[in-house]
């Protein structure tokens, strides 16, 4: 088990994952219920804090709003919960996802928000 997964996970990632200011409240698509606040985020997957645990394997549709090239935009990602874990006792729990569905259009702007 992880120490400390913000850290730990950093390490291990091969690919870019850039943090996203404000952390952004990310929606459920189907229940429009809020599922966390957006912390980091790669072509390949993202990090959500929420107040309750996701475990690992879950699947979910999460509709985020972004800020991407000084517009207000919103992506639709499918997304898949590697793990999940509250370390520090703080009662918010820290989510890994692969991302496993997302539009060519909607992958473009996350290529966008990492790599500029």
């Amino acid at each position: 088990m992880h120490t400390d997964p913000r850290i730990k996970q950093d390490d291990q990632r091969k690919l870019t994952r850039v943090s996203i200011p404000d952390h952004p409240r990310v929606f459920d698509v189907h229940s429009d219920a809020v599922v966390g606040q957006l912390v980091n985020v790669s072509v390949e997957g993202m990090m959500l804090m929420s107040p309750s645990r996701i475990s690992p394997g879950t699947l979910l549709q999460l509709r985020i709003p972004l800020k991407c090239c000084d517009r207000d935009i919103e992506i639709q990602v499918g997304v898949e919960s590697l793990w999940c874990d509250d370390t520090d006792e703080s009662g918010i729990f820290w989510t890994g996802f692969q991302i496993i569905d997302v539009s060519p259009e909607h992958l473009e702007i996350i290529s966008t928000l990492v790599y500029d």
